[in-house]
């Protein structure tokens, strides 16, 4: 078959449009991870199969447990899984613990004391456990349920904020290590340091000397 120039960039027009309308659907499929303060109820819907996941009490725990890789401090939180609709199974794999600077911490799923449950929960049923997590660098904020692709549900010890929050470290006001109007330290504004009219040692208004007296 012939395809004439004019066909061809039809052809060529109505692909590209099919692959934008694609993307675009692919986009728009995209959530926005819902975020609360620990001990929130949080929904988690696949069609129609809904569990209410609560995650609290995130803290260091005592427990000893093998990890893979480097050992770092095991930190635990409690999880409640509630099947609000359907018979639904908890994903504990999907879990993982968050620092303020966005490290991640992967959840310990086997050999865990007390660890909640991956059974299947029926219909108006819950579970209860702890889930863990080798902690090898900065304290974790924040849990947060990963589908694999994106966050879904975050619980976090700042609320509506998730990242971002960490005590500042950076320049401005904080205070004996910034620039600007830090305590002592920066420059400014700073008491006792400065030219002009500190008495007896700047330039200004200091006691005039008069020559031949």
């Amino acid at each position: 078959m012939k395809f004439t120039s004019s066909a061809m960039k039809t052809a060529i027009g109505a692909t590209g449009i099919a692959t934008a309308a694609v993307f675009a659907a692919a986009t728009a499929a995209a959530v926005n991870p819902t975020v609360q303060t620990l001990g929130t109820p949080e929904q988690l819907v696949d069609g129609p199969l809904v569990t209410a996941y609560t995650v609290s009490n995130l803290q260091p725990s005592n427990v000893t447990l093998p990890v893979v890789g480097p050992q770092g401090q095991i930190w635990q939180a409690d999880v409640t899984a509630t099947a609000n609709s359907g018979t639904v199974t908890p994903l504990i794999s999907d879990f993982n613990a968050r620092s303020a600077d966005g490290t991640n911490y992967r959840v310990i799923e086997e050999g865990t004391p007390n660890g909640i449950s991956p059974s299947p929960i029926a219909q108006g049923q819950q579970s209860t456990g702890k889930i863990y997590f080798n902690v090898t660098g900065t304290p974790p904020n924040s849990v947060v349920y990963n589908d694999g692709v994106e966050d879904v549900l975050i619980w976090t010890t700042a609320p509506g904020t998730g990242q971002g929050n960490a005590p500042a470290t950076g320049q401005g006001n904080a205070a004996g290590t910034g620039q600007g109007n830090g305590a002592g330290t920066g420059q400014g504004n700073t008491p006792g340091a400065g030219q002009g009219n500190t008495p007896g040692t700047g330039d200004g208004n200091a006691p005039a000397v008069t020559p031949g007296q």
